[in-house]
């Protein structure tokens, strides 16, 4: 199952950098947040797998998509002619800081304490423990965020229907 997972999230992110259609990228990037939702109940984790689905699936990518939809009233400019030197800069830039990620990470003390100590793995999200953190420690982000969503799609609105 965790091949079938992890196809599905490789799969939808590749889909999405790969799509020209934004519309279509975005639904890729539904199966991709599907995917990982997936893993996180192959990781016993349900809460974390509902918090995917319901914030990343439900919430934002309705935002995303509602404000490309609301924007994209205007035809698109016609590509540049391609440079493929910047191509494979691109690709080799993104090898190497990708290899300088996973070197960083093996190296970090919380991998090498996990391979000293036999790996025990933490407990799962609890959603106790996500409103404990949430509306205790970060209610000020997250009225914040919210405040900043709602001026976002207020602004978005205001750009695409000038007449109101």
């Amino acid at each position: 199952m965790f091949l079938v997972f992890a196809l599905i999230t490789l799969l939808g992110a590749l889909g999405m950098l790969l799509q020209r259609n934004i519309i279509v990228a975005g639904l890729c990037m539904v199966a991709a947040f599907f995917g990982v939702a997936g893993l996180f109940v192959l990781l016993a984790n349900p809460v974390a797998a509902a918090l995917q689905i319901i914030v990343y699936t439900g919430a934002i990518l309705v935002l995303v998509l509602f404000v490309i939809m609301m924007l994209n009233s205007h035809e698109e400019e016609p590509a540049e002619t391609p440079h493929p030197i910047q191509r494979w800069l691109s690709v080799a830039l993104s090898l190497a800081l990708g290899v300088g990620a996973v070197k960083l990470v093996l190296a970090s003390r919380g991998v090498q304490q996990l391979a000293v100590q036999g790996a025990a793995l933490p407990r799962g999200t609890t959603l106790e423990g996500v409103g404990a953190v949430l509306f205790a420690g970060h209610l000020l982000g997250f009225e914040v965020a919210g405040l900043m969503l709602l001026a976002a799609m207020v602004g978005a609105v205001a750009l695409t229907k000038r007449n109101l």
